[in-house]
């Protein structure tokens, strides 16, 4: 995924600019949004404690920041131009470097060898909404996959597909 497709996809959940607050999230409400999400077949990992949030951001930074070279990101951020593109990395960056500030990181598993069904966190993210929370992808999950996966000490045959954050919603 190039950064600038990320950030058009940022730009389509404006919520998502705001900062984190630390509010928990109800977890009925959030037990709502699964079922919605219709799951059956995934695994989900519920993240609220704040170290290992802390720490899936940090396994998850430097795929960002190279993503970030390799597309020219980094170039548009230090010439600060085209203008639009800027002030969209600037968002997308702060947002991945504030990841541990989202009061819920959800971890969506899937079978190692599997074929992951494409649509799957979306559907989990239009769970969250319509449960009343905000909620936005991490850029770069699949590929800080194999280090996540460490973090949480994932059994034997499952693989980290992709990571939502979510908070309440104002």
């Amino acid at each position: 995924m190039s950064t600038l497709s990320y950030t058009d996809e940022l730009r389509t959940a404006p919520s998502t600019f705001r900062p984190f607050r630390p509010d928990p999230v109800d977890p009925a409400a959030l037990a709502a949004a699964l079922e919605r999400a219709h799951l059956a077949s995934w695994r989900l990992v519920t993240v609220t404690d704040p170290r290992m949030r802390e720490a899936i951001r940090d396994a998850h930074l430097p795929y960002w920041r190279r993503q970030l070279a390799e597309t020219g990101g980094m170039k548009i951020l230090a010439a600060d131009a085209p203008a639009r593109q800027a002030r969209d990395l600037r968002i997308a960056d702060a947002f991945a470097r504030s990841l541990h500030e989202a009061p819920v990181h959800l971890v969506l598993l899937g079978r190692v060898g599997g074929s992951p069904r494409f649509g799957a966190l979306h559907d989990l993210a239009e769970g969250l909404r319509a449960e009343g929370m905000d909620c936005a992808p991490a850029p770069c999950a699949r590929e800080a996959a194999a280090e996540i996966g460490e973090l949480l000490q994932l059994e034997d045959g499952l693989v980290v597909c992709g990571l939502l954050v979510a908070r309440p919603a104002r």
